[in-house]
């Protein structure tokens, strides 16, 4: 699991491939996230050892377990 230390909320990786799903669904997803507490980062590279910033503060994430 994404932790923002700064922002204190999960972050959810959230891959969408272009044109897979209509703007309107995504933005739907993001704000259900949202509503649970959780921030959406989109497209992150995801390659091992890949480091992560919040979308929101830009602040290094951190993994928990």
């Amino acid at each position: 699991m994404l932790f923002c230390s700064k922002c204190k909320k999960e972050v959810v990786p959230y891959g969408v491939s272009p044109g897979a799903m209509p703007a309107e669904a995504i933005e739907e997803t993001r704000k259900a996230l949202e509503k649970e507490g959780k921030i959406v980062l989109f497209n992150p590279p995801m390659f091992p050892g890949a480091k992560h910033n919040c979308p929101n503060c830009s602040t290094q994430l951190i993994e928990k377990r």
